[in-house]
């Protein structure tokens, strides 16, 4: 995510969740302001760092995965999110990037597009949209399906945008079958798809299509099979 040591010039403070010891060379383990340890993963987590009450004075909160290579300034997204008043929002994913979905990849003609999906890897929330959903990050552990609860909880005033003036990278490539996360998963007994259906069901639909907003036609859609 970072490149180096945080700047004091910045405006933002950072929580860092372990799963495992910090590596001694860890530069936030002594320079962010919050540590945390536990939880199953990280919406799980985040869920029990808000339930502490250490957010109410933040006008938007940022979840970033740890593999996740930033191409731009996170203050500098973050007063831009904060002034556009998304309620949700992410960086358009780089070419070179491993991702699941072709709505949040760069688009070079727009500085940012409205949709009604923005996906776990990175997701900026504005503090009111955040208390509307924060109950339900645990509703799977894996995040399959997180994206499309948060979709459907969108009012009609609040807007979800893909932002295109900032890039982020995603280089590692998801590896279902044998990756450490997926492996992980399966050692508490947590099937992604199971959970992503869950997700659906709860919601009453079986498919969720992920649109530009005022536009009928679907881009794609999240199913299950």
């Amino acid at each position: 995510m970072f490149s180096g040591p945080l700047s004091n010039e910045r405006n933002f403070d950072v929580a860092v969740n372990y799963f495992a010891p910090p590596h001694s060379d860890d530069f936030f383990y002594e320079g962010a302001e919050f540590l945390l340890a536990g939880g199953l993963s990280k919406f799980h987590a985040a869920k029990q760092f808000m339930h502490a009450r250490h957010l109410d004075k933040y006008e938007g909160v940022y979840f970033l995965d740890d593999d996740i290579e930033l191409h731009f300034d996170p203050s500098e997204f973050l007063e831009y999110c904060a002034a556009k008043q998304f309620a949700i929002a992410q960086a358009a994913l780089s070419a070179p990037s491993d991702g699941a979905w072709r709505i949040t990849f760069h688009h070079p003609g727009f500085e940012y597009r409205f949709t009604n999906f923005v996906e776990v890897m990175a997701p900026y929330f504005s503090k009111n949209f955040l208390m509307t959903v924060v109950e339900a990050f645990d509703i799977s552990i894996s995040t399959y399906g997180l994206d499309v609860f948060w979709g459907c909880q969108l009012e009609a005033d609040q807007q979800a945008a893909i932002v295109d003036r900032y890039q982020m990278s995603h280089v590692k490539k998801r590896d279902l079958g044998s990756g450490a996360y997926y492996e992980y998963l399966r050692s508490i007994g947590v099937d992604c798809l199971q959970e992503l259906k869950s997700v659906l069901t709860g919601l009453g639909i079986d498919s969720y299509p992920i649109r530009f907003k005022g536009d009928a036609e679907i881009v794609e859609a999240v199913r299950v099979g």
